[in-house]
């Protein structure tokens, strides 16, 4: 069962997501019947990858053949009262990897951090092509054959469902600082604190960290340029399907549908 409890009080952002996705009313018997089908679900994913790997050992093309496996998030999974995605905690943060093949290296643990950028030149160096120089990322192969870098700079971003304004993470070595559009920082040390339960961000004692943090993400991007530029191309679409009535009107579907197969939209409730 879930066991990080919800920050009293909890942070404006995370307050807004909570409003509008309403998720965060499970009773315990619900809470444990997600759970239970989402331990399933990471079960049977992982039996359909060692399927995969088996079918190329028994062809004999294990040697020549590299296998990625991620996605796009972790999930809170009712941690801090939270479901589903869309924040920058580590259970949402963290992302699914699995790669298997040539120079993976086999019981090495290593702890440099990485991100979905390095799929891209992990990719091409697969295939024996030239990264462009001017590309974020490294390969994660040469990653994983090297000494670790514990404090290379990992950038990410938000602006989707539920998000009140652009948020912006920072995670430098032992330090995660995480920007708000409007709103007060957050700094964690996850070195002393890796569960994330205390809030650094508005401490006079830290005040240098989050200062020289903040400062790294500009020299990333304009969080402040970045979130009108996408709050101004989300209202361009919402225009462009008739307005916001009209969107909460058509509903949603729960999951991205197929190729060739039109979506059932159902009508949302609050």
């Amino acid at each position: 069962m879930p066991s990080k409890p919800k920050p009293e009080p909890e942070h404006p952002w995370h307050e807004a997501m909570r409003n509008c996705q309403l998720m965060d009313n499970f009773t315990p018997e619900k809470t444990e019947i997600a759970l239970k089908s989402y331990y399933a679900l990471v079960s049977f994913i992982d039996e359909l990858i060692g399927n995969i790997l088996k079918t190329l050992k028994s062809l004999e093309l294990e040697g020549s053949t590299q296998i990625i496996y991620t996605s796009d998030h972790g999930d809170n999974i009712g941690e801090r009262d939270l479901w589903g995605k869309s924040n920058f905690y580590e259970e949402s943060i963290g992302i699914p990897l699995i790669i298997a093949g040539p120079d993976v290296p086999v019981g090495k643990v290593c702890q440099t951090p990485v991100s979905l950028i390095d799929i891209y030149p992990t990719i091409l160096e697969t295939a024996k092509l030239s990264v462009e120089p001017q590309k974020p990322g490294r390969s994660l192969s040469k990653i994983a054959n090297e000494p670790d870098e514990n404090d290379r700079m990992i950038f990410a971003e938000y602006h989707a469902m539920g998000s009140k304004s652009g948020g912006f993470m920072i995670r430098k070595g032992r330090w995660k600082y995480v920007h708000y559009v409007g709103m007060r920082a957050q700094l964690f040390d996850l070195e002393s604190d890796p569960e994330e339960m205390s809030d650094l961000g508005e401490s006079h004692e830290f005040a240098d960290i989050t200062q020289e943090l903040e400062g790294e993400l500009r020299l990333i991007c304009n969080p402040e340029t970045v979130d009108k530029i996408a709050k101004s191309d989300q209202m361009e679409i919402i225009e462009l399907n008739g307005g916001i009535e009209a969107v909460v009107k058509k509903g949603g579907f729960g999951a991205t549908p197929p190729p060739g197969v039109n979506p059932e939209y159902a009508s949302i409730k609050s």
